[in-house]
């Protein structure tokens, strides 16, 4: 059991140490990084929420729904 601990110990300090340089090494993406995908990924969402918005207006005028409908089928 004691050889255990220290088998634990001689793994777990190194394991740290190289973790602790991973972090603060290029490997990680940064915040300014995040940000940049951030702005990108919401911007194609926009888009495609307003792409969606146009086919549902066209679908309505396609089949001719009515204000009355649209209350009827949201209740």
């Amino acid at each position: 059991m004691i050889s255990a601990f220290f088998t634990g110990v001689v793994v777990a300090i190194p394991t740290s140490l190289v973790m602790m340089k991973l972090l603060n090494s290029s490997l990680f993406i940064n915040n300014s990084e995040l940000r940049d995908m951030n702005q990108k990924i919401s911007i194609v969402i926009n888009q495609i929420d307003e792409f969606r918005e146009e086919r549902r207006e066209e679908r309505e005028k396609f089949l001719n729904v009515s204000d009355d409908t649209k209350q009827v089928l949201s209740d």
